[in-house]
């Protein structure tokens, strides 16, 4: 299950500025080193400029198995970072005039095409590169008949039906909302507008003019020769082709590309005055929310008035970017992992920021007990070790999740069945080894369980997307909740779940928002009249009232920790 990851690096850029080094720090190196040694990374590039100052690190491999080193020629998705690219297309647009900002998408958009409106106003070219234009993440005729691929067979067609037929539920240009389909529109309208596809604009305008001969959104052959290839957990996933949203995450780059891209947006000066002024336009604050604590560029967010930084997921690979340009000092992150590589671009930009130790591998020993010893000596194993030495190794929900995926890959389906039981059994308060239990169940042609874990999994998590997707491909009723305005007002107000930590609830245009100390705010979504989910993480709060009906409590369900709060104003 993939979850947006953008939220957990918004929130990190909040340490002290100090003295910064030119070099990537041993520590860094250290870090990245038992994230390789522990699986949670294969292979993992870093691209580092301060001044004029270039350094590379490199550790792992194209492949777990049967890889070579990666280095800075390895070819990486970038997912979203690919987003910067388009904002620097619009506004080499917007410099020579053939467009503007406030432009309405329905310019450009062919006039079968209708454009979503709300209240009489129109989306403008600025909302979808700010996030601002109140369309959601992914458009919900996003169907793919590949899951391990699920954008290359969603067509134009799809796109136009989408936004002809889609009602916003919040006002354009209210509050910011980030929406891959958004993006993925301005793309196309770049497209629309200069008879070019994409592809095209990013290679004549960017690619070429700063010689990142390996930019593309299709590989070519020297691009596939040097492929690191993607991983899900421990296991080699499929690339993501995407191409009708390709303006939202379809770029693929080397930590050497990316690296000249980094020195031109902060060192724009010294390229084409075209191109320069394009990226200073782009990053320029064009949207700021003081109660979301958000600020925005065009698709580049700003953190503390100085940082412009974006990352990047698809199903194999993690990527990040962030530079300062008064410091001109830029970092580019990339790794063939689903693993977020945040921390390491975070620590390398704000050498403060603490970086967690990587604990060793509960799945690595536990995949040899079971090959020397049977999986069900083995499971023992894992429960003596976790009960007698619990701080030695990793054993978070992830690590037997991958073990097990690896086994059913391997079509050792009775052994994954086994370690996702037990993973249900170690952790009955997480949505995902449900999630996994069912998919488990439903290869051995189980359907009743495979039915029953996939429902636990969406009651735990109702964010949970594949679950859902997949509930309704059995044609099982999925229940969809809707509470009355008068009842969300009953729950605003302030929780507090620590002296210094604070939940503000409130509510818009029927919807229900919360804020937490020094975090941005997020939206609601009902799974119950008194149970709400978050999109952006995986975490749950359900409000509790008094005997006389008066809201009086909440609780957070998030990572495992179960934290109720007092209502206090």
């Amino acid at each position: 299950m993939k979850k947006s990851i953008f939220i957990a690096l918004a929130l990190l850029f909040n340490f002290q500025v100090k003295a910064q080094d030119s070099k990537i720090s041993t520590e860094v190196k250290e870090y990245i080193q038992s994230r390789v040694d522990n699986q949670m990374n294969v292979g993992i590039v870093v691209g580092y400029i301060n001044g004029d100052t270039i350094e590379y690190y490199s550790l792992g491999k194209t492949a777990m198995e049967n890889g070579v080193a990666v280095n800075e020629a390895s070819v990486f998705e970038i997912g979203s970072i690919s987003k910067t690219f388009t904002a620097t297309l619009l506004a080499l647009k917007v410099n020579s005039g053939e467009m503007n900002l406030d432009d309405p998408i329905s310019k450009y958009l062919p006039k079968a095409v209708k454009g979503p409106t709300r209240n009489g106003k129109e989306i403008t070219l600025k909302h979808l590169a700010t996030h601002t234009s109140g369309l959601p993440k992914l458009p919900d005729n996003l169907e793919s008949r590949n899951p391990k691929n699920p954008y290359v067979d969603y067509t134009y067609k799809d796109l136009y039906n989408y936004i002809s037929n889609h009602e916003l539920k919040v006002d354009i240009g209210s509050v910011s909302e980030y929406s891959n389909v958004g993006m993925g529109l301005l793309g196309h309208i770049l497209e629309l507008q200069s008879g070019k596809t994409y592809e095209e604009l990013v290679i004549e305008y960017i690619a070429n003019p700063l010689q990142m001969n390996d930019t593309r959104l299709v590989f070519n052959e020297a691009m596939k020769n040097r492929l690191a290839k993607g991983h899900e957990g421990l296991l080699e996933t499929e690339n993501w082709d995407i191409i009708t949203l390709g303006g939202a995450g379809g770029i693929r780059s080397t930590a050497s590309d990316m690296v000249k891209y980094i020195q031109a947006n902060i060192n724009s000066e010294s390229i084409d005055s075209k191109l320069h002024n394009a990226m200073s336009l782009a990053h320029k604050s064009a949207y700021k929310n003081e109660e979301q604590r958000t600020e925005m560029a065009l698709a580049w967010h700003i953190e503390n008035g100085k940082f412009l930084l974006h990352n990047g997921a698809t199903g194999g690979y993690s990527a990040m970017i962030a530079l300062e340009k008064s410091g001109k000092r830029g970092v580019i992150v990339l790794t063939n992992s689903n693993q977020s590589i945040d921390p390491i671009g975070i620590k390398i930009m704000m050498p403060t920021y603490p970086l967690k130790p990587i604990l060793p591998s509960i799945a690595k020993v536990l995949e040899k007990e079971i090959i020397d010893n049977g999986v069900e000596k083995a499971i023992v194993f894992y429960k003596s070790i976790k009960t007698e030495k619990p701080n030695d190794y990793n054993f978070q929900v992830e690590e037997l999740n991958a073990l097990g995926y690896k086994f059913l890959a391997e079509g050792k389906k009775e052994i994954a069945l086994a370690l996702f039981k037990l993973n249900v059994a170690e952790f009955p308060n997480e949505s995902n080894p449900y999630d996994s239990l069912g998919e488990a169940y439903f290869e051995i042609r189980n359907q009743e369980l495979a039915v029953k874990n996939y429902k636990k999994s969406l009651e735990l998590n109702p964010g949970n997307d594949n679950a859902r997707d997949f509930l309704k491909r059995l044609n099982v009723e999925v229940k969809e909740v809707v509470v009355s305005k008068e009842m969300l007002l009953s729950y605003t107000g302030k929780y507090e779940l620590a002296p210094t930590f604070k939940i503000v609830i409130t509510t818009k245009e029927g919807r229900l928002f919360a804020q937490a100390t020094g975090q941005p705010q997020f939206e609601l979504f009902p799974s119950d009249y008194n149970k709400f989910y978050l999109k952006v993480v995986e975490a749950r709060v359900q409000f509790y009232a008094n005997d006389k009906g008066n809201i009086e409590s909440m609780t957070l369900f998030q990572n495992g920790e179960v934290i109720p709060g007092k209502k206090v104003e």
